[in-house]
């Protein structure tokens, strides 16, 4: 077997992997359920993958390197606080929505207790203590009410996003910008922000 032909059957059985944790859920999802979608024997399936956390952990890690980071970078590149906490509520709640899998990935995750998923906790940290630290700058400039915790508002305002993934209909991608703007407009007056930026269209601004 080549190694392409190798990447391609590793790929194939992720993905379907990641259809039916997306179905029926990551603890009701069996390796037997996983062969048979795959249409693999277990010795196939153990053969790229020790076991269905393995599984878990590389869609996980694959969601990391493709959407998560990816973003961060973006997000880290903004020096202006303004701009940067409007860049992330906009295109967190754009990500979670255009993602269906980070509902299983992120949520799950939570109850798993190892040392590969800490690894991946703490690249999810990342994102709070950016958002965190941008809210603090925020409050810094007198740009919000300085009353609140940033540590708190950071936390309310991910878990906020994050719950999207449990009731938006990803049949309708073409209420992701208007989400994402109402999530904006939200999260500037839940803060009591003072001259910040209008909602606008990301796509088309320059940092």
């Amino acid at each position: 077997m080549t190694r392409a032909t190798a990447n391609k059957k590793k790929e194939d059985i992720l993905q379907k992997t990641l259809n039916l944790f997306l179905e029926k859920g990551y603890n009701a999802t069996s390796t037997n359920d996983i062969c048979a979608e795959a249409s693999i024997s277990k010795p196939t399936l153990y053969y790229y993958f020790k076991d269905k956390r393995h599984l878990f952990f590389s869609l996980h890690r694959k969601a990391l390197d493709e959407v998560l980071n990816p973003y961060l970078k973006s997000a880290a590149s903004i020096k202006n606080p303004e701009k940067r906490f409007a860049f992330m509520i906009q295109e967190y709640t754009k990500m979670v929505c255009r993602h269906p899998e980070l509902r299983i990935l992120i949520h799950d995750t939570l109850s798993i207790k190892d040392n590969d998923f800490v690894e991946i906790k703490k690249q999810w940290k990342k994102h709070y203590l950016l958002l965190c630290d941008t809210i603090s700058a925020l409050k810094s400039r007198s740009k919000m009410s300085t009353d609140l915790k940033a540590s708190w508002v950071a936390m309310l305002l991910l878990g906020m996003v994050t719950w999207i993934t449990y009731w938006f209909d990803y049949s309708r991608p073409d209420q992701i910008d208007e989400i994402a703007e109402t999530a904006l407009k939200i999260a500037q007056e839940g803060i009591g922000a003072r001259n910040l930026p209008p909602i606008f269209k990301l796509m088309n601004h320059q940092w």
